[in-house]
């Protein structure tokens, strides 16, 4: 008995001596009044900041989901349409600003920049005949994302694209994921396609090990059934008091706290990863989901496949899809051109999975893996180095498209 006590004394003094560490080691960083500005700033406000004209556009899916877009006009450029990961924003690609971000680098070289908020997060949250306290509102996952958000944003960008009846795709995370479904289930959107650009493609889960998300699936369906019984439809639960609070916590209380769980889920990668800017990161995010997106993704998990949602009921299965299970993914109807960028060190998608995806689509004109052995699932975004060691790539493939030459 005494044993245990002194095992639980011990253990609560180490948690304690941690946190307070953490908090001591905080007070020492100095942040910067101009981080912690555009922390606070949505998308379009953090553009006009830099010097660069901002649109907001608001975009009618099929479904009734009214979307939000975040425009860098280039009146007569090729429009390029960028999705954003799954809890992420418009923000992703603009948030380390004009000398490193991808949305000003494009903007710079003449392209009409779209930035596509998808269903569910902090600036797409109207529905037509739900609202955000319904459950109906967020019974969506991946699969709704490719099925309509996709589709409708392509459609409304290219009807305003004077010239042009083909975007650049630029996604990232859950943006390939939900592309690969819209090509998959609406292949002549691939006709619309000049060139697509995965960034740390995910399809394929066999080969993750991260042990977040290994533990999370072990006990997934029981928390996701609790948490529904509790009313929670909504991953995480968003809203501004929420996002203050975080942003407050991980800026000046528990920075090292909350950067030591980010790189435990994304990747270690202290290189690439700028501490600094963990008051900025932690201002934007999370922007909100579903919590069906999340356990679609768990369902993904060791699966062998690229699946539909499971409802773990044969005869709700049956209904939607003329079978006891649900069925894979057509990724072979993806063929438009696809360029492919992926790393060894993400722990959110294996470079075996990129590579077995990459086997399996018809038209990959690019497949480049980071040479970097520490590259992470958010290193796309927000690595140090990222404009050199992937940017200048990615915009010398476009230009071989465009040209011609590839």
């Amino acid at each position: 008995m005494l044993r245990s006590y002194n095992v639980k004394y011990l253990c609560g003094t180490l948690i304690s001596l941690y946190f307070y560490c953490d908090i001591a080691s905080c007070d020492l960083i100095k942040v910067d009044k101009n981080i912690l500005e555009d922390a606070n700033l949505i998308t379009p406000d953090l553009i006009k900041k830099y010097g660069y004209p901002a649109e907001t556009h608001k975009i009618q899916a099929k479904d009734g989901f009214v979307l939000t877009a975040h425009r860098i006009p280039r009146p007569g450029g090729q429009p390029v349409l960028m999705v954003h990961g799954l809890l992420d924003s418009s923000v992703t690609y603009v948030i380390l600003g004009p000398e490193k971000s991808l949305g000003y680098l494009l903007s710079d070289l003449g392209y009409d920049v779209w930035l596509l908020n998808t269903r569910g997060n902090r600036y797409s949250r109207k529905h037509k005949r739900f609202h955000r306290y319904q459950p109906q509102f967020w019974d969506f996952s991946f699969h709704e994302l490719g099925m309509y958000d996709l589709p409708a944003a392509i459609d409304y960008v290219l009807a305003r694209s004077k010239g042009f009846e083909q975007v650049h795709y630029v996604g990232h995370s859950q943006g390939t994921t939900s592309f690969f479904v819209m090509g998959s289930e609406r292949p002549a959107y691939m006709k619309k396609i000049k060139l697509m650009q995965a960034l740390a493609p995910v399809a394929y889960w066999d080969y993750i090990d991260s042990p977040i998300l290994l533990t999370f699936v072990k006990y997934m369906r029981p928390l996701t059934f609790l948490a529904r019984s509790l009313g929670l439809y909504e991953f995480p639960a968003e809203n501004e008091v929420w996002r203050r609070l975080i942003h407050q916590i991980c800026s000046f209380a528990f920075q090292n706290t909350c950067t030591y769980f980010v790189q435990e889920l994304m990747g270690v990668d202290n290189q690439q990863f700028n501490r600094s800017l963990v008051p900025l990161i932690s201002g934007h995010a999370s922007s909100g989901s579903s919590l069906k997106s999340v356990e679609h993704y768990g369902q993904q998990i060791h699966s062998g496949g690229f699946f539909k949602y499971d409802y773990y009921n044969a005869w709700e299965n049956r209904r939607r899809y003329g079978a006891d299970t649900p069925p894979q993914y057509k990724v072979a109807n993806v063929d438009c051109k696809v360029a492919l960028y992926y790393s060894k060190n993400d722990r959110l998608t294996s470079d075996k999975d990129v590579e077995r995806l990459r086997d399996n689509l018809p038209n990959v004109v690019h497949d480049y893996l980071i040479p970097n052995p520490r590259f992470n699932h958010i290193d796309f975004i927000w690595g140090n180095d990222v404009k050199t060691m992937l940017y200048g790539r990615m915009v010398e493939i476009m230009r071989q498209v465009d040209s011609g030459e590839l």
